[in-house]
């Protein structure tokens, strides 16, 4: 994944757009031996909205600049 994609992805996260769920691809993206998973923008923005959308509306940038590090070589965008 891409700085460009990141910051889509972060966009439609924040949009009222309705986001399938498919936060099991992410499942253990933290882990070393997590391997690569191809998904689409909409998928990031779901594990990005689900990781770091706090219930004050606000935004926990630790969580976003984890799921950045991580997503770089981990998230196959298509």
């Amino acid at each position: 994944m891409t700085k460009p994609e990141l910051a889509k992805a972060f966009d439609i996260a924040k949009s009222d757009k309705e986001l399938v769920d498919n936060l099991h691809l992410f499942n253990g993206f933290g882990l070393k031996d997590f391997q690569p998973v191809y998904c689409t923008l909409d998928d990031v923005a779901k594990i990005i909205r689900y990781q770091c959308q706090q219930m004050n509306g606000g935004w926990d940038m630790e969580a976003f600049q984890d799921i950045a590090f991580f997503g770089k070589k981990r998230f196959m965008i298509v």
